[in-house]
């Protein structure tokens, strides 16, 4: 997993956001985090409206029928790319983390030693890898998660 850098640091040199619009910027996200050698994913460090931002990134997955989930936390946009080998993560997971919170649809795993909460959304197979840095963060994080509304679309 990466430090939470975001995509858009990868891209600046091919895109020079203040010469396109909104969409454009969206679009070369994802076709980026797309050519990455990584599952996982973060729009951070946005500058509009984040709702705005996370409804075009949907947009543009189901339109391009992206293999891609994306979950909107607080300010920053997480994406998740399909894993063939979510059954052998899952069970990695469990072995080397302690269950937190198991509801609908969703599992909550911590990895204590390298300060990792694991989102699991079981049915549609998606891993998200949040880090923390204390324990009053792990369990704020916790607890905006607990409290969304989770959906399999």
């Amino acid at each position: 997993m990466s430090d939470d850098s975001p995509l858009k640091e990868r891209v600046e040199e091919e895109f020079e956001e203040e010469d396109a619009n909104l969409n454009k910027l969206v679009e070369t996200l994802m076709e980026s985090f797309l050519r990455s050698n990584s599952n996982y994913g973060a729009i951070t460090d946005i500058e509009t409206d984040i709702d705005r931002v996370y409804n075009l990134v949907r947009e543009c997955i189901e339109k391009r029928k992206m293999e891609v989930y994306a979950l909107k936390i607080d300010d920053r946009i997480l994406l998740s790319k399909t894993n063939e080998e979510f059954s052998d993560l899952y069970e990695v997971i469990k072995e080397c983390s302690d269950l937190q919170i198991k509801k609908d649809m969703i599992e909550i795993w911590d990895d204590a030693k390298n300060k990792i909460l694991h989102l699991l959304v079981v049915p549609i197979r998606k891993h998200f890898p949040l880090r923390y840095k204390s324990p009053r963060q792990k369990l704020e994080i916790i607890k905006k998660i607990s409290s969304m509304t989770w959906s399999a679309d």
